[in-house]
């Protein structure tokens, strides 16, 4: 059955229908072609994809992400950010590297940063003489971030459905978030002389390493950026300390980030007006609604694999091919980047989890490390085209062709790839804080 279902689906991707449909037509289409299985026992895998009590965290982190935004988040992370690195080669673009850090502990998830971040930063920074495409390069590039640090959606869906500890997938994920920033902030400096300026912006500086810096006298100051984004910052810190000290779970901590969030944008920034929370209820709504979607009718398609032995037959042809350990480490990154390229990162987990992880157990590799390795392989299949949402979406907001943001884009491909190698083979990366932490 396994190749049916890959060729319904790919079928099915070409024709355009939206992949959670997709995902569902594909695997009833399987179902009732070569199984006795009745068709109602697919709507029943559905609705139970989506009944983890776990996942309902969920929709409550994007609310909180939602409400913290609507209630004047935005504009002082930005503060903060352009505070610390705005003096630096390509300032702007350095600023949206690091708010993207800072957004990813809000909302864990990159399309929302993207959408809330790229609609402030991407037209600064081409008033800035900034290349179009280079700024959608580097606003794509950037929130890949949000799903490696906590609190990550893709790290809730994959502890779901792995059963692995989410508070350990969400300390694992801090250290390979910050390496992550450095690489691309690296990456900036060094390409954003080259390829992130016009000629004419190059040109009115004297000394090119003045190129794209904030001047000092317009940037914020480091302190009263620092006071006003601390209530902001401190809601990670909040979530992983309830976490580690037993007070709530992971789905609690999601309840507890949406009162807070209330209590900050009302009490503390005063901002949040009942208005503002209905739009942003409104805007949650939605996007909880096409994640849930794709979740649901992901769940039914691995349901669906396993029925017909796919991921067995994939571990058996895998380890025919090698038993060496670091081979299959980078055929497993591989495979993983090519999914990534075509398949929405939450559906693909689900999808792709169950094959993979018990072939990872197998060679020695801990299920939080494989957790981190799938969600930032996943994270940099943002980049790539065919699907590539992250890169579209940046490149719509810029009003710049996509195959002028996928040539802007390649040095923060390498970079995703440097960053995936290191996580890849050095496991404390990503097993260190939840070895010193979690009790």
């Amino acid at each position: 059955m396994g190749p049916l279902l890959l060729g319904n689906f790919a079928v099915t991707m070409l024709l355009r229908i939206p992949i959670g449909f997709a995902l569902a037509a594909a695997s009833l289409l399987s179902l009732w072609l070569l199984t006795d299985v009745p068709l109602t026992i697919g709507a029943q895998r559905i609705v139970a994809g989506i009944t983890p009590f776990s996942l309902l965290a969920i929709p409550l982190f994007i609310l909180a992400g939602g409400i913290m935004n609507a209630g004047g988040i935005t504009r002082r992370l930005l503060d903060l950010a352009d505070s610390i690195v705005g003096g630096m080669r390509g300032g702007l673009a350095q600023t949206n590297v690091l708010s993207a850090l800072f957004f990813g502990g809000i909302s864990g998830s990159a399309v929302a940063d993207i959408s809330s971040l790229g609609r402030i930063l991407i037209p600064a920074m081409k008033a800035r003489d900034y290349k179009a495409a280079f700024s959608a390069a580097v606003t794509a590039a950037s929130p890949v971030v949000a799903p490696i640090m906590p609190p990550s959606i893709t790290m809730i869906v994959y502890g779901v459905v792995s059963g692995t500890s989410i508070g350990a997938l969400f300390f694992a994920g801090i250290i390979p978030a910050i390496l992550y920033i450095a690489l691309v902030m690296i990456t900036v400096h060094l390409t954003v002389r080259r390829q992130g300026f016009t000629d004419e912006a190059i040109s009115k500086v004297a000394d090119i390493k003045d190129v794209g810096k904030t001047a000092k006298a317009d940037r914020p100051k480091f302190w009263p950026s620092l006071y006003a984004g601390i209530p902001a910052l401190i809601l990670p810190v909040i979530i992983l300390a309830g976490i580690r000290f037993g007070l709530f779970t992971p789905t609690e901590a999601a309840a507890v980030a949406v009162v807070y969030a209330l209590l900050v944008g009302w009490f503390v920034y005063r901002e949040l007006s009942f208005k503002k929370l209905v739009h942003s209820m409104a805007d949650s709504t939605l996007i909880v609604g096409l994640i849930m979607l794709v979740l649901a009718a992901a769940q039914l398609y691995s349901w669906a694999l396993t029925s017909g032995r796919v991921p067995q037959a994939a571990a058996e042809a895998i380890f025919g091919l090698s038993e060496n350990p670091i081979v299959l480490l980078l055929m497993l990154n591989l495979l993983l980047l090519v999914v990534g390229m075509f398949i929405e990162a939450n559906a693909a987990l689900i999808i792709i989890t169950p094959i993979l992880l018990p072939m990872a157990v197998s060679i020695g590799v801990d299920p939080v490390h494989l957790g981190v390795i799938i969600v930032a392989n996943l994270g940099v299949g943002l980049l790539t085209p065919p699907v590539g949402i992250a890169l579209m979406l940046s490149a719509e907001i810029a009003k710049v062709q996509m195959i002028s943001a996928v040539k802007a884009v390649w040095p923060f491909l390498v970079t995703g790839m440097v960053f995936i190698l290191l996580i890849t083979f050095i496991p404390q990366i990503s097993l260190w804080l939840p070895s010193v932490l979690m009790p």
